[in-house]
């Protein structure tokens, strides 16, 4: 129930960063085809700019053409001349008829042999369109010289561009048969280069065969295209747009992907953030309820003894014992608690130094076993009063190892100090020494309550206590004493390790090089 109280503003603090982004992940991919939609009508504006300037500059240059042969008309030239010498002398134009014009279309007349195939198809298609052509007129009394663009069937690549002319009150309608190919690759083409940049594929086809004529790059010849449109003088040949390398749909789909992918890497972030910020509030919840534990427990801890010590000076102080012998015992006791008392105090004052980067280490040779038989001794009354059975099993053969005789009896007290108090039934303990490798180690073994798997890596952080079991929870300490061990082995180039079953006991393992001579600290 703990648990899932604990994981409960995690999952909150997720979902309330997650779902506004997921939420717009989800819009921005189902609206993949709107913005599609949304692309397409932004080339198909662009395509219309892109046509206006490619049929104005076409216009332009017909309009030029028109305007010579006008002037030419109006110089008094002779038609059959201007119709002779004007194809040759621009290579788009196939043939230039200038023909009288009538009132009506039927006074047109198309007379069969004295006209070519060519001839007699221009003027039937005049004819098609006698009323539209009539109205050139109109425009050109109004100071306008309007171009209209009729495709012809006599050839598919041949287009006419008709215009009206007058001289001396005559009439003329001058139709001028170009290669429609030629007039794209040589007249609008270097225009159309120059619109398309580096940006835009810009391609004609002609609309009944689908033949590509024109592509503004040739490598990169687009498959589908955006709303092609006719070009006004050219009616039967299609304008059409694209991005470079790629299709309308690509460039949306990849704009949305991109947008989608910083989306995910942005929720990512959050999640990661989220993730540390609620490990950090964990972590900080845990340390603040292992350090609220800590206070509890070296409370009891002081208390005890002093409250010992405190009874049996006091008995001792009030003369209520006259037999010698058992002043003997309190005065005894009262020193075991105060030395117990002693203990507690240098591991939190040890830890500080510690924490703050002010322990020092002061190293010279030292004889582990000499070490180990020291603090038996010291510890034998402790060990008695609990009823442990004590087997030692030094090596005689080990030399000494460069170290800190202080710190290392200090580890050597935690590590017993710990089997004492995690031991049940079984008050058993053994102390063994030896050479491994290059390595000198010394070994607690306990037949205690053992360490659950899982928490094997978490006994040395600091505070924290093994807590499982009637008398693990009962089993009173600071939760420093492996952290302080662990330490003093790093500090001697060293390592601790541990193997325990629960249930079965454990063994706490000094391992020292012999080699590695450690620096004062």
């Amino acid at each position: 129930m703990k648990r899932v109280k604990n994981i409960k503003p995690g999952l909150f603090l997720l979902f309330l960063l997650i779902i506004p982004t997921g939420l717009f992940t989800v819009v921005e991919v189902t609206s993949l085809s709107d913005q599609e939609q949304m692309i397409e009508a932004i080339y198909a504006n662009q395509l219309d700019a892109v046509l206006y300037s490619i049929n104005q500059y076409a216009d332009d240059m017909v309009s030029s053409w028109s305007g010579n042969i006008h002037r030419r008309l109006a110089e008094g030239g002779d038609l059959a001349k201007i119709e002779r010498d004007w194809p040759l002398k621009n290579p788009q134009v196939e043939f230039l008829s200038l023909i009288p014009w009538p009132d009506d279309s039927i006074s047109l007349g198309i007379p069969q042999p004295a006209l070519s195939e060519l001839d007699r198809e221009i003027r039937l298609r005049l004819q098609q369109n006698f009323s539209a052509t009539h109205r050139l007129f109109t425009y050109l009394r109004g100071g306008y010289r309007k171009i209209a663009g009729i495709d012809l069937a006599y050839n598919t690549h041949l287009s006419m561009f008709v215009f009206a002319l007058e001289r001396d009150g005559e009439r003329y309608i001058s139709a001028l048969v170009v290669d429609a190919r030629r007039f794209i690759a040589e007249v609008l083409s270097p225009r159309m280069q120059a619109v398309a940049g580096d940006q835009l594929v810009l391609t004609v086809r002609h609309h009944s065969s689908g033949e590509l004529v024109f592509s503004s790059d040739f490598n990169t010849v687009p498959e589908s295209l955006t709303g092609e449109q006719a070009i006004w003088l050219l009616p039967d040949y299609l304008l059409g747009i694209q991005p470079v390398g790629m299709t309308i749909r690509d460039l949306a789909r990849q704009r949305a992907l991109r947008n989608i992918g910083l989306i995910v890497l942005v929720d990512l972030l959050l999640v990661i953030g989220a993730l540390f910020f609620y490990r950090s509030v964990r972590r900080e919840s845990r340390l603040a309820k292992i350090k609220s534990d800590f206070v509890s427990n070296v409370s009891h801890e002081i208390r005890t003894p002093l409250s010992l010590i405190s009874m049996y000076a006091e008995t001792l102080q009030m003369g209520r014992i006259k037999d010698e012998e058992k002043k003997y015992k309190y005065y005894d006791i009262i020193y075991r608690e105060a030395q117990r008392l002693s203990g507690i105090v240098n591991n939190i004052l040890n830890f500080s130094r510690i924490e703050t980067g002010r322990r020092k280490f002061h190293f010279s040779q030292v004889d582990v076993n000499e070490v180990i038989n020291s603090v038996l001794e010291n510890y034998h009354y402790h060990l008695e009063k609990h009823h442990f059975q004590v087997e030692n099993a030094l090596d005689p053969t080990l030399t000494t190892i460069e170290g800190d005789r202080e710190a290392i009896t200090e580890t050597v007290i935690n590590l017993i100090d710990n089997a004492i108090k995690y031991s049940d039934e079984l008050k058993w303990l053994k102390i063994r020494t030896g050479l491994k490798g290059a390595f000198i180690y010394i070994e607690i073994i306990d037949k205690g309550v053992g360490i659950p798997q899982r928490e094997q890596t978490l006994i040395f952080d600091k505070f924290y206590r093994v807590t499982k079991g009637a008398l693990a929870h009962h089993a009173k300490g600071s939760g420093l004493g492996l952290s302080i061990v662990q330490f003093i082995m790093q500090a001697h180039h060293g390592r601790i390790e541990v193997d325990s079953k629960e249930g079965k006991g454990s063994t706490f393992r000094l391992v020292f090089p012999i080699d590695k001579i450690s620096k004062n600290q």
